[in-house]
């Protein structure tokens, strides 16, 4: 879910447009917000529309409130005020219990070593805009053509109305209408028919269904090869995943909907080379959730809660309904609301990346895939040649596999809210990355590798 850049620094003060209540300036249990962060040297902004003020501190830390209300988010939490929080004189107050907690938090990370690492690399390919305006292109997949790799495609979500398929120079090789497809992921050598498939499915938001198709390499077609709908019992269906299991050999489709809710489905060829859907496992998140990813190797799925944090689950069908680990957290620093996209990227001998889109900075975040996922860096992706960079990204994808001799080391992909071109803003689209500028650019460099084939993953769980 794209939001709007709200976090430049407006020159407005918060509610200058709207009528001034009562006094508040001698009432010592309130403190003028804005005034008492900008002493701090903090970012803050205000969003006229939902009468809510924004402000990011120095170390990076993130809080919000909202005028008339009692619930706030600071560093990734959110606590309830006994006092709502008011405008008078066209300035906000807030109970100086919050601003006593927001200075508390601005005393945290000092030391320069605490700096959060954040690296620049420049966009180099980008697919041709979407056809649909405002907020359409959503999330993208990498198919790996086995035969040609440099003839691999990306096939992605146009949630106003489709999926479409783009060559690795960006050109629109299909498009199909089916629904408000959301979230996308594919998987390869599915057993279908007597025969191996390489499947892509998505969540179809129309429809409330998972759909799955297989995939015609060469031409990059698609076919619906569903047998019944499967259909979710969740109000909308959003986030999605899919996850072999190299354990059991089972493919399982993932799904997350907007009020937290989780739910996974076995596929399995019916008899009639057709894929049916069966509910193997449910759990509820406390907040809208829709980033997800499933490391096959390791059997974990990692689920971004949009407002919250990154959760590490079993992604086996009786791994249990409770996070193994949080992963991170929204607090404003690696990860600022809403995290969105997540994406793995496979070295050699189980080694790798986790990363997560940040939406609310602009941002990417890092994070090693194995053990307990400590986090490594940051990255943006500025304007290239001809090119521009990406804000406000939603779905990521990253591939550790050569693609040719345009992207020798794997590429990675993401979703562009805002794309311009000579200045003049078109639909949106997806960027692209050749893997070695991210690699490079971090310090100390990250692993690069060329001929780690998504086809030919090793199970690396207990047993």
């Amino acid at each position: 879910m794209s939001k709007r850049n709200t976090w430049l620094i407006s020159i407005l003060v918060a509610g200058m447009m709207l009528p001034a209540g009562g006094s508040y300036a001698a009432d010592s249990d309130f403190a003028p917000l804005r005034e008492q962060l900008e002493k701090i040297g903090a970012e803050v902004s205000w969003d006229e529309e939902d009468r809510t003020v924004m402000y990011k501190l120095k170390n990076g830390i993130a809080g919000i409130v909202t005028i008339d209300e009692v619930k706030y988010r600071l560093a990734g939490k959110e606590g309830k005020l006994s006092t709502p929080v008011k405008l008078s004189d066209q300035k906000t107050y807030v109970p100086n219990t919050l601003m006593q907690s927001i200075l508390a938090e601005n005393a945290k990370y000092q030391d320069p070593k605490d700096a959060i690492p954040s690296v620049a690399v420049k966009a180099q390919g980008e697919t041709e805009a979407v056809d649909s305006g405002d907020d359409a292109a959503d999330d993208p997949a990498i198919w790996v053509d086995s035969m040609d790799p440099a003839k691999s495609k990306l096939i992605a979500t146009n949630k106003a109305g489709g999926i479409l398929v783009y060559d690795l120079d960006g050109k629109q090789l299909q498009s199909y209408k089916v629904g408000k497809m959301n979230n996308i992921d594919l998987r390869y050598d599915f057993p279908l028919g007597g025969k191996k498939a390489d499947i892509v499915a998505a969540t179809n938001r129309t429809t409330n269904t998972i759909d799955v198709f297989s995939v015609s390499g060469d031409t990059g077609e698609l076919t619906n090869i569903v047998d019944k709908p499967i259909k979710s019992s969740m109000g909308e269906v959003y986030g999605f995943s899919l996850y072999h299991s190299l354990k059991s050999g089972k493919f399982y489709a993932l799904v997350l909907g907007k009020k937290g809710e989780f739910e996974q489905y076995e596929l399995s060829d019916n008899g009639s080379g057709k894929v049916t859907g069966k509910l193997v496992r449910e759990f509820r998140l406390a907040t809208q959730s829709e980033g997800m990813v499933a490391d096959d190797e390791y059997g974990h799925i990692y689920i971004a809660e949009e407002d919250a944090a990154i959760w590490k689950y079993n992604a086996e069908p009786d791994g249990g309904n409770e996070a193994i680990a949080q992963v991170d957290i929204a607090d404003g620093r690696r990860l600022q609301d809403d995290i969105e996209g997540l994406t793995l990227y496979y070295g050699k001998d189980g080694s790798g990346y986790m990363i997560a889109s940040s939406q609310g900075s602009n941002s990417y975040a890092v994070y090693k895939r194995e053990g307990n996922n400590p986090y490594i860096s940051n990255f943006t992706i500025a304007d290239g040649d001809n090119i521009d960079g990406t804000s406000e990204t939603d779905g990521i994808d990253v591939l550790s596999f050569g693609l040719g001799a345009k992207y020798p080391n794997g590429i990675f992909v993401s979703q562009d809210d805002a794309n311009y071109e000579n200045g003049k803003k078109l639909n949106q689209n997806f960027k692209i990355v050749g893997w070695e500028q991210i690699a490079k650019a971090i310090q100390p460099n990250l692993d690069m590798q060329n001929s780690v084939d998504p086809r030919k993953l090793v199970q690396r769980s207990a047993k």
